[in-house]
C-alpha cells in the first residue's frame, strides 16, 4: 500500500515537474509543502529553503496578499513576477485535496504584449481618422458660417475636403484589407524567387 502511494505521489511530481505552469502545494495557513521546477523560475522559490516558509512572505506584492487573505479562490489576481518585473502572471489558488491548496502560475506576459499593440493600434488608428475628420468639420463650420464667400477660398476649402475624405477612405480600405488577410484561411502557396 506505501508502494502504491509513492508511485502516485512520485507520478504526481513527474506531471507537475513537466508543466510549463507554476504549481504550488499549500497548507490552508499558507505555508508551502511542495512546488515544481517552474514555481522557481516564475515564482522565485527555492528548494529547499522555501519548503515550509508562507506563501505570502516570498511573493509579496499586494495584489496577491490581497486576494490570498480574501480567500476569492477559483478567480485569478494578475501581477508582476517577484524574480522578474518584465513578466505579467496570472494566478489562481484553489481548494486541493484534504485542507491543502494548489496555487498555480502562469506567464502571460505575451498575451499582455499584444493586449498593449492592440490598445496601441487602435489609438493610431483613432487619431488618424480624427484628423481628417477635424479638417472636414472645420471647412464645414467655415462655408456654413460664410455662405457667400469668395468662390477661390471655397474651392480650396472642397479640395482639401476631398483629399481628407481620400485619406480617410485609404484608411478605411486598409483596415478592411488587414481584416481580410487576417481571417484568410487559405493554405500559404510557397514558391522560390529570385532575389
Amino acid at each position: 500500500r506505501k508502494r502504491t502511494i509513492a508511485q502516485y505521489l512520485h507520478r504526481f511530481r513527474e506531471f507537475t515537474a513537466a508543466m510549463p505552469d507554476a504549481t504550488v502545494v499549500l497548507r490552508p495557513s499558507g505555508e508551502i509543502e511542495w512546488f515544481n521546477e517552474a514555481a522557481g523560475r516564475l515564482l522565485g522559490l527555492r528548494a529547499p529553503q522555501d519548503i515550509g516558509q508562507r506563501i505570502m512572505n516570498l511573493v509579496r506584492h499586494p495584489v496577491f496578499i490581497q486576494h490570498f487573505r480574501a480567500q476569492r479562490f477559483g478567480d485569478p489576481v494578475e501581477f508582476p513576477s517577484p524574480d522578474d518585473e518584465g513578466m505579467i502572471l496570472s494566478v489562481s489558488v484553489v481548494p486541493y485535496g484534504k485542507e491543502q491548496l494548489l496555487l498555480v502560475a502562469r506567464d502571460n506576459t505575451r498575451l499582455h504584449k499584444l493586449e498593449q499593440v492592440r490598445r496601441d493600434f487602435v489609438a493610431n488608428v483613432s487619431h488618424e481618422l480624427r484628423t481628417p475628420l477635424t479638417v472636414i468639420s472645420g471647412f464645414l463650420e467655415t462655408l456654413a458660417d460664410n455662405p457667400e464667400g469668395r468662390l477661390e477660398e471655397r474651392q480650396h476649402a472642397l479640395e482639401l475636403m476631398s483629399q481628407q475624405t481620400t485619406r480617410m477612405r485609404h484608411i478605411v480600405e486598409e483596415l478592411l484589407l488587414l481584416a481580410r488577410l487576417e481571417t484568410d484561411q487559405r493554405p500559404v502557396r510557397r514558391e522560390q524567387v529570385a532575389v
